[in-house]
């Protein structure tokens, strides 16, 4: 094959690999909506969290069950010769007559047989609001488990982001990777052209066979990226790591608009799930306060029991029942219940001053967030302008090679030049993107509704 002809399928090979895209799922795209909705159906992180809620709210039944009676069901069976026992035996079960008042029967009695079944039914009357403020922690305890399921799906939403736009990347680094490689092929076979025809020396074409094979090491290389990059995401999506995602929406370049810093800060106020969470523990440390003050306080309640006393499963003996109402208030415990209650002051101090530092943290995180999205979106156009400059240097430095005004270090370096250009703009464009939707993230209105979302 004349060299020539070899230098221009090596070109007919650049151009076509730059215009064939790369093999995924069966000719398929994923949008970011599609890999979102499938995280937020299947997400293993999601799943895990889910039983604390339903624990929650089984916490709070049961924390309000301490309004409703109390009744238990007792069956025994009891035998024995002792006097106190056959004595109260046979009163219970009708049985007792006057022969039973002669001391050697009070004294040394015959064993008895007693099967027992009590019925008793307790009611709390009135405790101050104890049961109440069990109640309220329960109910606290539901929201706080709600939220923190809010949590993990917001930083699942990040994660999806991320990892949705991680392929994106990854896919851009392979197709200039691709790019590369037959720019790498091209250049090796003008240069054989060239020492074919005696107007270049053979270094040179040992020079672009070593380009040739750092391009074939970087192909390798984004391959290897592209394919823990799918796996990731398909990891969000409970897939089979190995399974292709699709096509991902290309990187391009976009200008977006940033809120004012003043309202994601209200917004973060009203949305963050964490900073709900710390603020409803607030609210149970409240809660417990009064709680541990009403243990100094009595408890009333009733109580009723019915009993049937047998002397077998045959023969019947007697019923009996008893009802009453008791007053129960500790007035000593050696001063452990002031000392519950001056702890759950201090843990009500400690939730007030974390709301407080959360709240100035929240506040930096939201400025830090601007601050990255503003000098991503620089990044950006420094990263455009520097991609058009090496490819305009390819393009001159390709002639001046032909001409012989430039030697094939000068070539292979611009064609390294544009290949990290390209690869920094996609990267640019990558954390121009992540930076948003984190900025989002720190003022918990990421949602599959939100900007950064349905970027195009």
């Amino acid at each position: 094959m004349h060299p020539w002809s070899r230098n221009c399928r090596n070109l007919i090979l650049s151009i076509t690999a730059i215009l064939l895209p790369l093999p995924h799922a069966a000719g398929q795209t994923l949008s970011l909506a599609e890999a979102v909705s499938r995280a937020l159906e299947r997400n293993p992180e999601l799943a895990a969290v889910q039983p604390e809620g339903e624990a929650a709210r089984l916490d709070f039944r049961a924390a309000a069950a301490g309004y409703l009676p109390r009744l238990d069901f007792e069956q025994s069976y009891l035998a024995g010769n002792n006097p106190v026992f056959v004595f109260s035996t046979l009163l219970t079960q009708n049985r007792f007559t006057s022969d039973h008042f002669a001391l050697p029967a009070l004294n040394s009695p015959s064993a008895e047989d007693n099967l027992q079944t009590r019925v008793t039914v307790q009611q709390m009357i009135w405790d101050f609001g104890r049961t109440g403020s069990r109640r309220d922690q329960a109910e606290a305890g539901v929201k706080i488990a709600d939220l923190s399921y809010e949590a993990t799906r917001l930083r699942v939403l990040l994660d999806v982001f991320k990892s949705y736009y991680g392929v994106s990347l990854a896919r851009a680094s392979l197709e200039t990777a691709r790019l590369a490689l037959r720019s790498a092929e091209a250049i090796e076979g003008r240069a054989q052209a060239h020492v074919d025809s005696g107007t270049a020396v053979e270094a040179d074409l040992l020079r672009s066979r070593v380009y040739l094979a750092a391009a074939r090491q970087q192909e390798i290389e984004a391959q290897g990226r592209l394919k823990s990059a799918e796996a990731q995401l398909n990891r969000l999506m409970a897939n089979e790591l190995g399974n292709p995602v699709g096509e991902t929406i290309p990187l391009m370049p976009r200008s977006i608009p940033l809120p004012p810093e003043e309202i994601l800060v209200e917004e973060q106020k009203r949305h963050r799930p964490d900073y709900a969470s710390l603020l409803t523990a607030v609210q149970a440390a409240e809660t417990e306060v009064r709680a541990r003050r009403k243990e100094f306080l009595p408890l009333i309640s009733g109580y009723g029991t019915w009993e049937m006393d047998n002397p077998s499963l045959s023969d019947y003996g007697a019923d009996n029942w008893a009802a009453g109402v008791t007053l129960q208030w500790n007035l000593f415990a050696g001063g452990a219940d002031a000392a519950r209650r001056d702890a759950a002051g201090k843990r009500l101090l400690q939730r007030k001053l974390q709301a407080k530092a959360m709240e100035s943290g929240m506040a930096l995180e939201i400025h830090n967030a601007l601050i990255q999205c503003r000098s991503a979106e620089q990044q950006v156009a420094a990263a455009e302008a520097a991609e058009a400059q090496s490819e305009e240097g390819v393009r001159i430095l390709k002639n001046r090679y032909e001409a012989g005004l430039a030697t094939m270090t000068d070539l292979l370096s611009v064609e390294t030049e544009r290949s990290a250009a390209r690869t920094a703009l996609a990267e640019a464009i990558y954390r121009q993107r992540v930076s948003y939707a984190q900025m989002e993230y720190a003022a918990g209105i990421l949602s599959p509704a939100s900007e950064s979302m349905n970027l195009k």
